[in-house]
């Protein structure tokens, strides 16, 4: 729950469908968050991540980003490192 908080607080944006709460008897597998937002100007930007718990205390983030404009992808993409 803490790094979907931390993903979600990072790059700005919201959750779609449902999936900024990890569901019940998930069974260790990862996590598939959807997240949508705006960027200056008015492009629409998405982001679909995988989060999986590696160990006691790691994380493992895969994340992928589109909009428009393809400087703006990385960019947000970039924010996380």
């Amino acid at each position: 729950e803490e790094a979907i908080a931390a993903v979600m607080n990072f790059l700005g944006m919201q959750p779609c469908d449902g999936t900024g709460v990890i569901k019940p008897n998930s069974g260790g597998k990862p996590h598939m968050l959807h997240l949508s937002g705006v960027f200056v100007g008015g492009k629409s930007v998405l982001a679909r991540s995988q989060i999986a718990m590696q160990g006691d205390s790691g994380v493992i983030l895969k994340i992928a980003v589109r909009s428009e404009d393809e400087t703006i992808s990385r960019l947000v993409a970039d924010c996380i490192r």
